[in-house]
């Protein structure tokens, strides 16, 4: 009899490990989807900062534009 009860254990353990075996397969996959997923928020959020740049560029060069725009004429007396 305690061979029986020790079997039934081992089936039980078995049962369990290959759940625990198949839950972790399919973490890694949504571990690899979310790596995927981050990859592609990394390249937005890049792209986004390099155009801030360019918008902020942008503005100075105008105002700069601007400036000298009323500066020269009344330095040169029109």
């Amino acid at each position: 009899m305690p061979e029986s009860g020790t079997s039934e254990k081992l089936d039980r353990i078995e049962a369990t490990l290959e759940k625990l075996g198949s839950e972790i397969s399919s973490l890694g996959d949504k571990v690899s989807k979310l790596d995927g997923d981050v990859r592609i928020i990394n390249d937005r959020v890049d792209t986004y900062q390099k155009a801030s740049t360019q918008v902020v560029n942008l503005a100075f060069s105008l105002i700069v534009a601007a400036t000298l725009a009323i500066i020269i004429p009344i330095i040169f007396g029109r």
